[in-house]
C-alpha cells in the first residue's frame, strides 16, 4: 500500500492510499484510541463532531473558553468568549442568562470544574465540550495547534488535511525557540507560510519522509519562499539540492528535537520521526494499514523489520501520525487524523496477522494494479 492504504473493504486504488484490498473485514466502529478525562456522572457532555452544528444553528450556545491566557495563545477555538477559570467568580455576570454555554479547556478538567462553579450560581444550560480543544483537534479540526500538558515547553503540532487528496502535511514548532519543521508538504504551500508568518516561526527544515507517488510536493516551492534546506534519507534518489539524515540523527528545535527512524519497506528511502511520545510514521505505518509495498522500490521484508524492529518497539501509549488519513486512501472507518502505537497493535490489520510469512503475504497478494501516474509522480518528486 502506500500512504493511507488501508484493508479496509472497497478500498480505492489510489497511490497515496494504495488503494485497499478486497473483502477485508475491519468494524466499522472503532474504540477511542487515546485516554481521556471523564467528567462526573451527570455532566452534560457536547460530542466534537457535534459542536460545528450547534455554532450553525439559529440559536448558538455560548463557547466558553476557561483556559489560562498562555494556553489560549496557542490556539483557540472561532466564535468564543475567553473567562479563564480564576477570573469566572467575577465575571460570569458577561455570560447571557437566556443562551446555554459549552465550556471548554485543553482536555475537560478546568472546563469540569468551570460548570460546578456555573452552576452553583444557578446556570443549568451549561455543558461540556468533551475532551476539550486537544480532542476537538484530533477528531474535527486537525489544523487546530495542539500542545502537550505543560504549554510552556515542547512542540505545538498542527496538521494539514488534503481533503481532495487525503494526504496530511504537519507544521511543528518548538515553543520556546519559535522554530519550526515541515513534514510532508503538498504542492500548495500558501497554508504553511500563512501558518509561519502568522505564528512567528523560523522554519528550520522541510523533511519528507518518502519519495511520494500520489501527490507532487511542494517541497521546492517551499524552500524558495523560505530559504529552509529540504531534509531526506540518504537512500533517496532526489537530484535536487538536498541535505540527507540517516539512523539515530536528530534535528534541534531549540527546546525540542526530532530523531530519525529508518523505516524502510514502504519505500526504499523511507524514514520516520519521532518526538516529544509522538512518531510521524509517513506511509510505513497508517490507521488500519500500511504503505503497499508492491509498488516502486517496496519491499515488504524491509517493511516487517521497520514495524517489529522499530516502531513496535515504541510504548502503546506512543501518539503516531500518518501521512494519510481516510477512505480516499481506503483505510478503515471511522476516519483519524492519528492513533497510538498500542492502538494500531491491537487493531491494525497488517499488524495483527499471525506469522511473518502471513505478513508478508498480506502485502504482496490481493492488492488492485499500480495506479495511473504513479511513474510520473514519482519522478517529478525526484526532480523538483
Amino acid at each position: 500500500m502506500t500512504a493511507g492504504e488501508g484493508h479496509a473493504p472497497d478500498r480505492q486504488g489510489g497511490v497515496g492510499t494504495d488503494g485497499g484490498r478486497e473483502n477485508a473485514g475491519r468494524p466499522p466502529g472503532l474504540p477511542h484510541p487515546h485516554f481521556r478525562l471523564e467528567p462526573p456522572l451527570g455532566t452534560p457532555r457536547v460530542p466534537p463532531a457535534a459542536l460545528p452544528g450547534l455554532l450553525a444553528s439559529k440559536t448558538p450556545p455560548v463557547l466558553l473558553d476557561v483556559r489560562p491566557s498562555d494556553q489560549r495563545s496557542i490556539a483557540h477555538l472561532d466564535g468564543d468568549v475567553s473567562i479563564p477559570l480564576s477570573e469566572l467568580p467575577r465575571r460570569v455576570h458577561e455570560l447571557p442568562y437566556n443562551t446555554p454555554v459549552i465550556v471548554y479547556c485543553h482536555h475537560g478538567g478546568t472546563a469540569t470544574r468551570a460548570i460546578d462553579l456555573l452552576r452553583a450560581v444557578g446556570r443549568t444550560d451549561v455543558a461540556l465540550l468533551d475532551g476539550g480543544i486537544d480532542e476537538y483537534a484530533r477528531l474535527v479540526d486537525p489544523t487546530v495547534p495542539r500542545y502537550g500538558d505543560d504549554p510552556s515547553e515542547g512542540l505545538v503540532l498542527q496538521q494539514f488535511p488534503n481533503l481532495r487528496t487525503g494526504c496530511l502535511t504537519y507544521l511543528l514548532h518548538d515553543r520556546s525557540s519559535k522554530e519550526a519543521v515541515i513534514i510532508d508538504p503538498g504542492r500548495d504551500v500558501a497554508p504553511y507560510v500563512k501558518a509561519l508568518g502568522g505564528q512567528g516561526l523560523r522554519l528550520r527544515a522541510i523533511i519528507e519522509t518518502h519519495t511520494h507517488a500520489d501527490h507532487l510536493s511542494g517541497h521546492g516551492d517551499l524552500r524558495a519562499r523560505t530559504g529552509a534546506p529540504i531534509w531526506l534519507s540518504h537512500r533517496s534518489s532526489a537530484q535536487y539540492p538536498h541535505r540527507t539524515l540517516v539512523e539515530g540523527q536528530s534535528i534541534d528545535l531549540g527546546g525540542s528535537e526530532l530523531v530519525v527512524l529508518e523505516t524502510p519497506g514502504h519505500t526504499t528511502d523511507h524514514l520516520s520521526l519521532r518526538s516529544d511520545g509522538s512518531v510521524f510514521t509517513g506511509d510505513t505505518l497508517l490507521p488500519g494499514s500500511c504503505g503497499r509495498t508492491d509498488l516502486g522500490s517496496g519491499d515488504a521484508s524491509l517493511l516487517w523489520e521497520s514495524l517489529t524492529c522499530k516502531l513496535l518497539r515504541l510504548p502503546d501509549e506512543t501518539e503516531m501520525f500518518p501521512a494519510h488519513y481516510g477512505q480516499l486512501h481506503g483505510l478503515p472507518p471511522p476516519e483519524r487524523y492519528s492513533s497510538t502505537i498500542g492502538f494500531e497493535r491491537r487493531t491494525n490489520e497488517a499488524l495483527t496477522q499471525p506469522t511473518r510469512e502471513a505478513f508478508l503475504a498480506y502485502m504482496t497478494e490481493g492488492w488492485p494494479p499500480k495506479p495511473a501516474g504513479f511513474d510520473h509522480t514519482i519522478a517529478a518528486n525526484l526532480t523538483e
